[in-house]
């Protein structure tokens, strides 16, 4: 028998094979965790926003803007906010639109600025209901509670 002092090509082949499978497995885990990150990120975000409103509608009364609104400065000078407050706008990898807020009530939506960034668009609503859609129809309106 002869000594051996290597290993042989097949030997190495399969060992580069196993490591690259495994390289590959946790690439495709770090993109979902990067992604369920982004989303609990906006979600975060979006009950800040929904918090600030319930705190301006408890000391006012029950009305939950000074008319209709389109910024959110009111909740930063009523000292429902603090003063980084999010402004409407790109935060991150969302754009937060105003779908209404009035006297009555407000409705936000987080919209993933790309559909590789995240699986759903947030929307929340009066008394701090958060819904979903998902991104793959970006001007979907038919958000669902979940």
């Amino acid at each position: 028998m002869k000594n051996r002092r290597g290993f042989t090509l097949v030997e190495i082949m399969f060992v580069v094979f196993i490591i690259s499978f495994l390289l590959s497995m946790a690439v495709v885990q770090g993109v979902k965790l990067k992604r369920q990150a982004n989303e609990s990120n906006a979600q975060a975000n979006l009950k800040a926003i929904a918090t600030s409103f319930e705190i301006y509608a408890a000391i006012n009364g029950g009305v939950y803007a000074p008319g209709d609104e389109s910024n959110l400065q009111f909740l930063v000078d009523a000292k429902c906010a603090p003063q980084d407050f999010i402004s409407i706008g790109q935060v991150g990898n969302f754009r937060y639109l105003t779908g209404s807020i009035n006297q009555t009530g407000y409705d936000i939506r987080a919209i993933a600025v790309s559909e590789a960034l995240a699986d759903h668009n947030y929307q929340i609503t009066t008394g701090a209901r958060i819904k979903r859609s998902d991104t793959s129809n970006p001007g979907d309106t038919n958000f669902k509670d979940y």
